[in-house]
């Protein structure tokens, strides 16, 4: 442990914390859960990033990304090196209002993000309930949806490209490839090549099982998205790694798309009262039918 700690300490410029306090703060999120985390890294740069990810593989130390710590199921805590990306590497790096995509760092917080956006007309249309806290590191790391998902669906469906830095300490860009780029990539000898080759493969070995049996539900995130690759839409690596909660890569800045902001004109709320809980739920699939942007249950 103590080789870890003088190493990280050698590359990081951001903070390296493996003090008690430190691993206690770190040990929850928003989920019942607690684990005591290795230590702490919080990075300043990319550099910082792909410098504790060399290091922590060297040593045989994991590693958990760590965005606002709002999610339910302790996606951010663990027996790892926490990295968290939500201090320093939280910018809007930027933005195309006339294409409607956006590049961000992973610890831009969601409400932060639309802020910026607001003058344009624009916003990044999944909206979890912690917006105010959620990175967006995290969402994407959870495919994270909301209460708009009928019409807007999930962060997945949002992402356009990814750069990321793989356990190993490699790099990689994963972006849409046209069937002419897929072809080159899966003949080149690059580790971009290996993993398009082994997802291809994959995907077209088990389509039929692929389609038989992954839930078609608007709000799946359970399992690796491997239905994302058979329908027939360009290939791109970075569906795989969204909702991968970091078991895969560390994002390093994602481009995303953005949508046009509903102006207050075409914004209506309609409060229904039932009698009990049965009759709220069973009226649910009636009330899809008039085309909700979201549908909210509210008990006592």
């Amino acid at each position: 442990m103590d080789d870890l700690i003088r190493d990280l300490q050698k590359r990081i410029a951001g903070e390296v914390r493996f003090d008690q306090m430190s691993k206690v703060l770190y040990s929850t999120d928003a989920s019942i859960y607690e684990i005591e985390p290795l230590g702490v890294v919080i990075p300043r740069t990319d550099d910082d990033v792909l410098a504790a990810v060399e290091v922590c593989n060297r040593h045989g130390a994991a590693i958990v990304a760590r965005g606002g710590g709002t999610s339910l199921c302790g996606q951010s805590i663990g027996r790892a090196v926490i990295l968290d990306l939500s201090k320093y590497l939280n910018r809007v790096l930027e933005v195309n209002v006339e294409e409607r995509w956006a590049r961000v760092q992973p610890g831009v917080v969601l409400d932060e993000l639309n802020a910026q956006l607001a003058p344009h007309g624009l916003w990044f249309a999944p909206d979890v309930s912690p917006s105010n806290r959620a990175t967006l590191g995290g969402m994407i790391g959870n495919n994270s949806s909301g209460a708009r998902s009928i019409v807007y669906g999930r962060t997945g469906e949002h992402v356009l490209a990814l750069s990321v830095v793989l356990p190993d300490g490699q790099t990689l860009a994963a972006r849409p490839l046209v069937e002419a780029d897929l072809e080159r990539v899966l003949a080149s000898g690059t580790r971009e090549g290996e993993l398009c080759r082994t997802l291809h493969r994959l995907v077209t070995t088990h389509r039929d099982e692929i389609l038989a049996r992954y839930p078609k539900i608007l709000r799946r995130v359970g399992g690796y998205g491997l239905d994302e690759f058979v329908d027939g839409r360009p290939f791109n690596l970075a569906r795989i790694l969204v909702g991968s909660e970091g078991t895969l890569a560390t994002t390093l800045d994602a481009t995303i798309n953005l949508e046009p902001r509903p102006k207050p004109s075409q914004i209506a709320l309609m409060v229904v009262h039932y009698r009990t809980m049965t009759d709220a739920l069973e009226s649910t699939a009636e009330i899809l039918t008039t085309g909700p942007t979201a549908i909210e249950l509210a008990d006592k």
